[in-house]
């Protein structure tokens, strides 16, 4: 285990009703006006908006708004939101909704006392130093946005999609209602359970030490999730088995999993090259094509981890670790086939993938190669890779 600092500053509230406190958390951090930043209108025709307003009003909380977030979330909407926190001199972003909202706010109360584009802290051109303290109303289990360092936002113009990691970006509260997540879809569901999963298998797929304390907790999350995954899928307002994924996948993307790991994401890189060509691609939806098609290019630099991963996770016991490996990589897609996620580009919409677009958007144009273990991920890896999801 290697040597780490964390901190996890995010207050937790969690149960059902939760939301009609929203008002009282909000004094008692000492915040007197806010933003609420929601999405398309579905937290309008469930009434979960005019509940939070209830609340603040009954408080003496000021508030504006601004709806709109979409999946995939884009720059154009950020910039307006980051001007009208600034023209309103709110104190506090209450995101409303699941990791679309969620980024959106993050990265518009990263650029709240920056006078540039918000989209030069995705760049890198810009480091903030502080942010404006960002809260959140959960409706999703799935990004894990809601406790996390990071936020990832799309700039459609040039097609480019990028994350900012930040311990700014850490919410300062997280309201849980695992009620708010009985109306998502059976397929939005299904996308949540891979992207939640995703972020713990990206970080349990990297070096580990013996007995590595991150790898034990991360198997335990990717059990329970497929456990209650298929329950939550086919009984919506099964409160258990919502609660179980909602708690997951704010925990699989609070960097608890990777205490004493280095991390890097690739799978994450070459989806976000996907879903920044053909925004319709939902992020899980995206990473249930690649991950498999990943870990069966890379299984062989790392048969211990893939082997232990099948033993422990994926119940598959073959005598051949190799053999047992693989099986247990394709046991994963198969079970991702069963929550009626795609498995090919094809089913994804994308009949005719531009390859060669992808490859060098990843790599930037052939001048990077993606950090990884075991094997560069160049460009003739990354073609390779998105060849075999066609």
């Amino acid at each position: 285990m290697k040597t780490f600092d964390f901190y996890l500053p995010t207050r937790v509230y969690f149960g059902r009703g939760r939301e009609n406190e929203t008002g009282k958390i909000v004094k008692e951090l000492g915040h007197k006006k806010v933003l609420l930043h929601y999405g398309l209108g579905s937290v309008v025709k469930s009434g979960l908006l005019e509940r939070v307003k209830k609340s603040l009003t009954e408080v003496g909380i000021l508030f504006v708004e601004l709806g709109g977030a979409k999946p995939n979330p884009e720059i154009a909407l950020v910039r307006e939101l980051r001007t009208l926190a600034q023209q309103e001199h709110v104190d506090l972003i209450i995101a409303i909704g699941g990791g679309s909202a969620i980024d959106s706010a993050k990265i518009a109360a990263a650029a709240f006392y920056y006078q540039g584009d918000p989209f030069d802290i995705l760049l890198h051109k810009h480091v903030p130093t502080r942010s404006l303290p960002v809260g959140i109303i959960l409706t999703i289990a799935a990004a894990g946005s809601e406790m996390s360092s990071s936020a990832v936002v799309t700039d459609p113009t040039t097609k480019t999609k990028r994350g900012f990691n930040s311990e700014l970006n850490r919410p300062l509260f997280t309201i849980m209602n695992p009620e708010l997540t009985y109306s998502v879809s059976k397929y939005q569901t299904a996308v949540g359970v891979v992207d939640m999963m995703m972020h713990t298998l990206e970080r349990y797929f990297r070096p580990s030490a013996p007995l590595e304390f991150a790898d034990s907790m991360a198997e335990a999350i990717i059990k329970a999730v497929i456990e209650a995954g298929p329950i939550a899928v086919n009984d919506p307002k099964n409160y258990d088995a919502r609660a179980t994924l909602m708690v997951a996948s704010s925990w699989a993307h609070n960097g608890l999993t990777s205490i004493g790991k280095d991390v890097e994401m690739p799978v994450h890189m070459l989806e976000h090259v996907v879903s920044g060509l053909y925004p319709a691609v939902p992020h899980g939806a995206g990473l249930a094509v690649l991950f498999p098609a990943w870990a069966l290019h890379f299984y062989k630099h790392d048969i211990p981890k893939f082997d232990q991963f099948a033993h422990k996770v994926m119940g598959v016991h073959l005598d051949d670790p190799i053999k047992n490996a693989e099986t247990g990589i394709l046991k994963l897609r198969e079970f991702f086939g069963s929550l009626g996620m795609p498995l090919t580009l094809r089913e994804l919409g994308i009949d005719n993938p531009d390859i060669d677009w992808m490859v060098a958007k990843l790599t930037h144009g052939g001048t990077r190669v993606v950090d990884h273990y075991g094997q560069p991920l160049d460009q003739e890896v990354a073609r390779s890779i998105y060849t075999s999801c066609r």
